[in-house]
C-alpha cells in the first residue's frame, strides 16, 4: 500500500512535539490508510512486479476521503483508479480512471497523492524523465489533472529526479522533496503561496526561507516550522 510518503522511495514523516494533524486546514486532519497510525506513516514496499496492484487513501477529515487504485504494468508504467468518498468510506464514487479515452491521471509510476482542500490535490510521478519533476495538480476534487512545470536548475537538466509528493505545513506553506541521480546535488522547492509558485533550493543542505529550517544528512531532511520538528525521508 502507498501512503502520503512515497511508496518504495521510502519516505516517512514522523512529527514531534506537535498534535498528530500536519493539516492544511487546522480542524481538517489529512490521515492516509496504513498499517501505522497518522502520527508515523511508513512507506511500504513497492510493487515490482507487472500486474500487482496497491492502494492508498487519504482523508481530509473524518468524512472527505479519495483512494487510489495502483496497477503496475512494468517499464515505469502505471494504470490508475481514484475514488471518492463523503461518508467516511462507506461508499466510494469513481472519479477517475487513467485506462479511459481522455484520462488526465499522469503517467508513470505514482510516488503519492494529497489533497489541501475539497477541490486541490496534489499526485507526484517518477519515470525515466530528464530535467523534469512529476508533480501534478487537480482543482476540481481529482477528477481532472494537470502537469505542474516546474523550473529544474541547469546543472540538472539531463538528471532524472525523483520526487515524492509535497508536504503542506499550513494552507500556504509547503515542501517538495526530490532526489536527482546527480551524484553529491540535493534539490528540493518550497510555496509559501499554497502551491501557486514554488521556489527551488539546489544544493542548499540546509537553509532557512520563510519560516522553515532545515538540514539534510545521511538521507534524511529534518524540518523545523513553527514549533514543530519533522524528519522526512530523501526519495531513493
Amino acid at each position: 500500500m502507498k501512503n502520503l510518503a512515497v511508496t518504495g522511495l521510502v519516505a516517512a514523516i514522523i512529527l514531534s512535539g506537535c498534535s498528530e494533524s500536519n493539516s492544511a486546514h487546522g480542524s481538517a486532519s489529512p490521515e492516509v490508510t496504513a498499517k501505522t497510525s497518522t502520527s508515523l506513516i511508513e512507506a511500504s514496499p513497492k510493487h515490482n512486479a507487472a500486474g500487482d496492484s496497491t492502494e492508498e487513501t487519504f482523508f481530509l477529515n473524518k468524512t472527505l476521503g479519495w483512494k487510489a487504485v495502483y496497477h503496475f504494468q512494468g517499464m515505469a508504467r502505471e494504470d490508475m483508479e481514484l475514488y471518492q468518498t463523503k461518508n467516511a468510506g462507506r461508499d466510494w464514487k469513481k472519479i477517475s480512471d487513467s485506462s479511459q479515452s481522455g484520462s488526465t491521471l499522469p503517467g508513470g509510476v505514482k510516488s503519492g497523492f494529497v489533497f489541501t482542500s475539497g477541490t486541490e490535490g496534489w499526485i507526484t510521478a517518477n519515470a525515466p524523465w530528464q530535467g523534469k519533476i512529476g508533480l501534478f495538480k487537480t482543482n476540481d476534487g481529482g477528477v481532472s489533472w494537470s502537469e505542474v512545470p516546474l523550473i529544474v536548475p541547469d546543472l540538472l537538466s539531463t538528471a532524472q529526479i525523483r520526487v515524492g509528493p509535497p508536504l503542506f505545513l499550513s494552507e500556504n506553506l509547503g515542501i517538495l522533496l526530490t532526489r536527482p541521480d546527480a551524484a553529491d546535488h540535493t534539490l528540493l522547492y518550497i510555496t509559501k503561496d499554497g502551491g501557486q509558485s514554488w521556489k527551488s533550493f539546489v544544493d542548499n543542505a540546509s537553509g532557512e526561507y520563510s519560516g522553515i529550517t532545515w538540514s539534510i544528512s545521511e538521507g534524511v531532511m529534518n524540518v523545523k516550522y513553527d514549533n514543530k520538528t519533522l524528519s522526512i525521508s530523501v526519495p531513493d
